[in-house]
């Protein structure tokens, strides 16, 4: 499987390298996992003299980062995650996926599965690989997609809201069902070629990126592509999800829990490798936590549509 893992250009090395720690004990030495930090080339809007030489630092330090650990990609998108950008950084990562056998990276990008995942999240290791095997055990890898599954969903129409979709970019009053984008999705090597040769990635580019490969996939099944779905255990950790804080180890219930700081991701990534299911995961919880600040639509509304 090759993971895309989204991050932003000026997101400070230590916070990666937790994060390849962790990618590293799910691949568990197996190779079967090659992941790469997705960082677009361009800056979004134009930068003053007084920027100027923060910038010069910054790619300074991108360049010292990979000739250290080698596992940015770099694609030409624009950095950013509002209006649509982080839509289209997707679809660049896509395309760099779909066409990775003519590329010098193939070894790592040429694989059965397509993740796409945030630097935000923690990925339980063996609860992840067990979904994963299963499921492809089941139904096979090519027509996947799999993630923390979110269903059908009224679109928000509030231009102050961060989730506001553009009435112009889907003039439905509802999303298909579809998975998360944070914890991440998991798409077989088939669905992401007939998303990008049927064009569907261009003719919906929607400002909510997880909601926009909602549509791509019902897109492709209105067009009857087999799409096998799979349900994998997991929160996009916000609270209207009521995402699991407390409680022992070995009753944590997610392969996958998005919206964490860098502190919690190393303290439960270590109650993993320490495989005592009795410690109690509470203290995680309490390392730097993460608000609440993209809340700007209460569980109420989320729950009756009433926006």
């Amino acid at each position: 499987m090759f993971v895309a893992i989204m991050t932003q250009r000026d997101r400070p090395v230590l916070e990666r390298n937790a994060i390849r720690e962790l990618w590293n004990s799910v691949n568990a030495n197996s190779g079967r996992i090659c992941y790469r930090f997705i960082v677009c080339k361009r800056d979004p809007g134009k930068l003053s003299t007084d920027s100027l030489s923060g910038k010069i630092l910054l790619e300074q330090s991108l360049v010292a980062e990979q000739t250290a650990y080698g596992d940015l990609l770099l694609l030409d998108c624009e950095e950013g995650y509002a209006e649509g950008m982080l839509t289209k950084k997707v679809i660049a990562t896509m395309d760099a996926y779909r066409n990775a056998a003519s590329r010098p990276d193939a070894w790592c990008l040429d694989r059965a599965l397509f993740m796409k995942t945030d630097d935000d999240t923690f990925v339980a290791g063996q609860h992840f690989r067990f979904n994963l095997a299963s499921a492809a055990a089941l139904t096979g890898t090519s027509h996947m997609y799999a993630g923390v599954y979110s269903p059908e969903a009224p679109v928000v129409r509030n231009d102050t809201s961060h989730w506001f979709e553009p009435q112009k970019l889907w003039p439905n009053s509802t999303y298909p069902p579809a998975m998360y984008g944070g914890p991440g999705y998991i798409l077989g090597k088939s669905i992401v070629r007939e998303m990008i040769d049927q064009k569907v990635t261009q003719k919906f580019v929607l400002w909510n990126e997880d909601r926009a490969v909602g549509v791509w996939i019902s897109l492709l099944e209105q067009k009857g592509v087999q799409v096998n779905w799979t349900r994998l255990p997991g929160t996009n950790g916000f609270s209207w999800d009521f995402p699991v804080k407390n409680g022992t180890w070995g009753a944590y219930p997610y392969a996958l829990q998005h919206h964490l700081s860098r502190a919690c991701i190393v303290c439960l990534a270590m109650f993993e490798r320490a495989k005592n299911p009795n410690v109690s995961i509470h203290s995680c919880f309490q390392l730097d936590p993460i608000p609440e600040k993209w809340t700007w639509v209460s569980s109420k509304q989320l729950a009756t549509g009433e926006w």
